[in-house]
């Protein structure tokens, strides 16, 4: 994952520029429904589809597959966020936010192509377009003055993630890739 000069510097600033558009502390937390609606983006989960039949959302609900957690469509010039609705709070917001960043970094939409076991798969993945959503998603999410707030309270990690509104994999992978743990442990000594 080796994204271009500045990239992740760039991610904190809008994180926190977002954060200050909308009256949140530079480490409080941000949900992706709210920044949605601040971008003007909207989000329905696949069961507020219309005419969508039961057997076709029965495919898309399911939890067993795992093909897709969410999805941008663009309509006109808008931008539509569809979600599977079987993910935990923290996940959702995740996948929104995913969602969110691909929007905000000006990315191609992908082709999504539905299999004929029902697997939604995109038709035409760019893998570093994908590392990008994910970086901006998690500093979106939890950026560095959040993860520090965090350790500095002495926050568990359950607590955490609900407050925040992550899953623990996300709050994980951040502090692993921040390095916050390591930078405060060094403080200390």
């Amino acid at each position: 994952m080796a994204f271009r000069r500045g990239f992740k510097s760039q991610c904190e600033r809008r994180s926190v520029e977002y954060r200050k558009q909308l009256g949140v502390e530079p480490s409080g937390p941000l949900s992706a429904e709210r920044l949605a609606k601040h971008l003007g983006v909207q989000v329905w989960s696949v069961c507020d589809v219309k005419d969508l039949g039961d057997e076709d959302l029965a495919v898309l609900t399911d939890e067993a597959d795992d093909s897709w957690a969410a999805l941008t469509m663009r309509i006109g010039s808008s931008n539509l966020v569809v979600y599977k609705p079987v993910s935990s709070k923290g996940r959702k917001n995740n996948v929104i936010m995913h969602e969110l960043a691909h929007i905000i970094l000006g990315h191609e939409l992908a082709e999504a192509c539905l299999l004929e076991d029902g697997s939604l798969v995109p038709g035409n993945f760019d893998q570093s377009q994908e590392d990008e959503a994910d970086w901006l998603a998690g500093t979106l999410l939890l950026p560095r003055p959040a993860l520090l707030a965090i350790r500095t309270r002495r926050l568990p990690d359950e607590p955490a993630c609900d407050e925040y509104l992550v899953s623990r994999e996300m709050l994980t992978w951040r502090i692993r890739m921040t390095g916050v743990d390591y930078q405060l442990s060094r403080r200390r000594a």
